[in-house]
């Protein structure tokens, strides 16, 4: 039995000790799994923007990408800094005139990922090639033919907020918040590792810590005391 238990049994008796440790231990398991499934998102989603950049592709998850306009091709549909919901492309037929794709550029866009609008469906050039013509809004000309085959994606809508989240955390003032937002959340297991490596963990402490509890419990039962003895009187008046 740890030391918790026992001041618990210790103040409160066997009985009453025993309902309120399976309450903090239904309160721990749920807190316990709460963070590692923050941990786990935050790791997913971490790996998976690290593994997307290195392979030189988009960050994707469950067929959704999120992509970041950088140029002002697109003014007014798309302004700089614009972040994009995108469904990735796995059939020709997903392409209509009008539609934002996202695709991997050749030499003539230095090789980077554009977003530009669909100018002609997708059909069968002289090559052979299934390929498609787009242009940017603020453009005056076409970009040529591009091979469906280097589409990624099709924008569904604009994110609004997460161009603002996008602004503020990669700031260095938003990257501040975030960390101490991280430590606020594992606050408790930060504060008993430093409490169990300096050495200063004891069980006065711990009675200190379930203090509250017990004044809690104590005044409950309290109360309900006085509740059966007011119904009791309440009964004998009536009869």
């Amino acid at each position: 039995m740890s030391k918790i238990n026992q001041i618990l049994v210790k103040k409160l008796g066997e009985e009453k000790a025993e309902k309120v440790i399976k309450k903090l231990d239904v309160a721990r398991v749920i807190k316990n799994v709460v963070c590692w499934i923050l941990i786990a998102v935050l790791a997913f989603a971490v790996i998976t923007f690290l593994l997307a950049r290195v392979n030189g592709s988009t960050p994707s998850v469950f067929g959704y990408s999120f992509q970041r306009v950088e140029t002002a091709s697109m003014v007014p549909a798309l302004e700089v800094g614009d972040v994009l919901v995108s469904k990735n492309v796995s059939d020709q037929s997903d392409i209509q005139v009008g539609d934002i794709i996202t695709f991997r550029g050749d030499s003539r866009f230095e090789n980077h990922r554009v977003t530009h609008r669909v100018f002609t469906a997708p059909y069968t050039n002289e090559q052979g090639e299934l390929v498609l013509v787009t242009k940017g809004d603020a453009n005056e000309v076409t970009d040529g033919e591009i091979k469906v085959s280097d589409v990624e994606s099709k924008m569904l809508h604009k994110a609004g907020f997460m161009k603002w989240l996008f602004d503020f955390f990669f700031s260095p003032f938003g990257l501040i918040v975030f960390i101490f937002l991280m430590l606020l959340v594992f606050f408790d297991e930060i504060l008993n590792i430093i409490h169990i490596t300096s050495g200063k963990y004891d069980e006065n402490e711990q009675e200190e810590s379930i203090g509250e509890i017990i004044k809690r419990i104590q005044q409950e039962d309290k109360e309900k005391e006085e509740q059966m003895m007011t119904a009791g009187d309440d009964e004998n008046e009536t009869k």
